[in-house]
């Protein structure tokens, strides 16, 4: 009996576990680039000899981000810049460690350095002329501009680069939507868009959530369910414990 509170409690964390990770997807359906996150169960290991073996319930195995890439918007702004591939941006954080991040919605700051939105800036730096007047970001990464003293012939001031990583799951999440590099993920491979698997740049374009809501609301239904099922049976088990103490004490 007190194996099957075990077991269902265990049940319990499991779910929970579950109905939070789909109630972060959901939070961020309409994060740019936003990655899906999976969890796996596995059971837990079975006492008692081979033809009478119990489970002890179940427990999560992994959460894993799913990588897919995300339907394309056109935004019309000429730095939101979509990656067509597996590519990352990277980003300097203040500490000077390296970041990446798949959103590519992107401005200029008050220096003309292209940066986040939080303010930090791509890698390798790229900065625009004070009288900058338009911006063009080719497919392969090029960024050129047209100023008030060049207003015909544009300018480069700068190439953009992209990183990949062999195992993007392997991945640790970060806060606003980055990532950073694990011994699971590997080390960056950085070159420029076009080459080595790394993706394109669509420059007007912002790549959406892969959050699928129709398929993550059957999902976090189908926890709830299971959650609610062995709330009952922990509940059952309590009960038949109680009055296994009742018939004990009288």
């Amino acid at each position: 009996m007190l194996s099957g509170l075990y077991s269902t409690a265990n049940s319990l964390l499991a779910f929970q576990t579950s109905l939070d990770t789909s109630s972060n997807n959901l939070a961020n359906v309409n994060t740019t680039a936003f990655k899906r996150s999976t969890v796996s169960f596995q059971d837990l290991m079975y006492a008692g000899p081979t033809s009478q073996q119990v489970g002890n319930g179940v427990q999560v195995a992994a959460t894993s981000r799913d990588f897919k890439e995300g339907p394309a918007v056109n935004t019309g702004n000429q730095l939101d810049l979509l990656i067509d591939g597996n590519g990352f941006f990277a980003i300097q954080m203040p500490n000077g460690q390296l970041q990446y991040t798949r959103d590519g919605a992107l401005h200029s700051d008050g220096f003309g350095r292209l940066v986040t939105d939080e303010g930090f800036r791509v890698q390798p730096p790229i900065t625009f002329p004070s009288d900058t007047l338009s911006i063009d970001v080719t497919t392969d990464g090029v960024v050129s501009a047209l100023t008030a003293s060049s207003p015909v012939v544009p300018i480069v001031v700068g190439q953009l680069q992209l990183s990949r990583f062999i195992n993007p799951p392997g991945l640790r999440s970060e806060t606003g939507n980055r990532f950073s590099e694990t011994s699971e993920s590997g080390p960056p491979n950085t070159g420029f868009p076009g080459a080595n698997a790394l993706g394109m740049i669509q420059q007007n374009y912002l790549e959406q959530s892969n959050v699928d809501v129709a398929s993550e609301m059957i999902q976090l239904t189908s926890t709830t369910r299971s959650y609610q099922v062995n709330a009952r049976a922990l509940q059952t088990e309590n009960r038949l414990l109680q009055s296994a103490l009742d018939l004990i004490t009288t």
